[in-house]
């Protein structure tokens, strides 16, 4: 047989393979992708346990937090209370969702936060101090643990939850926004889908068939009515420009576009422009009274 009727042959088997892949996929088989996201989409970076065991600290306001979840797993992470916090008045509160492989220490003392707010940083299943693997599918079911954790604190105004999404965080921070009551949500460097964003690398494959509708911010993005601030790095090569434009474009609220000139997908959060549309941002919040918008009350992994 020539090499070239042999070539054709591989490649069209390695397609049937795809395909019937992603009709497993389709079929409900996407507990099939969890050790693949596992390892290629999280990618966890190990971090020296004593530095995450010294973040916590009562001078400069920082409490540790655990989270038990229903499974046995422990949540770990931070709550920065308000520098400007009023006595006997609940506080206002960011809730931080972080991107992929870096765990959220680091972001605690970064930029000029506005001092009336709080701020939670829960890492990930897997990142930090948490325990267990990460996955779409039990980091949804974490996300409404962790919302309704800070929402039942006796210091925190439960009408004043602000979801912070950074990268693959904006995902997470959409699908809460959909399913609890949130004030507004801040999405740095987004993305419309994963489906969008695999067709633009691999147009060989059909991402959009095994993905079947995981990871689709833009499908759930019109259905949500809250504020919302995108913030998006003009040179992106990780979630390009474009893909966030989409998502801006889709969401059912009023929004604001920040395009940060020259920016690249990493280090946004070193731009003075990135921590000025925050402030921005959460002091027009402040400024306005908070009006509740309808939302569902569960989170699955294909909302």
């Amino acid at each position: 047989m020539p090499d070239s009727k042999i070539s054709w042959l591989r490649r069209r088997l390695r397609l049937a393979t795809l395909a019937g892949a992603g009709a497993l996929v389709a079929g409900g088989c996407n507990l099939m992708l969890e050790p693949i996201e596992q390892r290629f989409l999280f990618r966890v970076r190990s971090v020296d346990p004593a530095y995450l065991n010294a973040v916590a600290s009562r001078e400069r306001g920082i409490e540790e937090v655990r989270l038990k979840t229903s499974d046995g797993v422990t949540l770990h992470g931070w709550l920065k209370h308000p520098v400007a916090a009023r006595p006997n008045r609940r506080f206002p509160l960011v809730i931080v969702f972080g991107g992929v492989r870096r765990e959220t220490s680091w972001l605690i003392d970064r930029g000029d936060k506005p001092e009336r707010w709080g701020w939670l940083f829960i890492n990930y299943r897997g990142f930090g101090l948490s325990g267990g693997e990460p996955s779409e599918r039990v980091l949804l079911e974490d996300a409404g643990l962790i919302y309704d954790y800070a929402s039942a604190r006796p210091d925190v105004d439960p009408s004043n939850i602000v979801v912070l999404g950074r990268s693959l965080g904006t995902y997470f921070s959409i699908v809460l926004a959909k399913t609890r009551q949130v004030r507004g949500a801040i999405l740095a460097t987004p993305f419309d889908s994963f489906a969008a964003l695999g067709a633009a690398r691999y147009p060989w494959l059909p991402v959009g068939l095994i993905l079947n509708g995981r990871y689709d911010a833009a499908a759930i993005a019109p259905k949500i009515k809250v504020p919302a601030l995108f913030v998006i790095a003009e040179r992106d090569d990780v979630t390009p420009a474009a893909r966030g434009g989409a998502l801006a474009s889709a969401w059912g609220g009023p929004q604001r576009t920040v395009t940060i000139a020259g920016a690249r997908h990493y280090g946004i959060e070193r731009r003075d422009e990135f921590w000025n549309a925050v402030a921005e941002f959460l002091g027009d919040l402040e400024s306005h009274p908070a009006r509740h918008h309808g939302y569902a009350g569960a989170i699955d992994s294909q909302p």
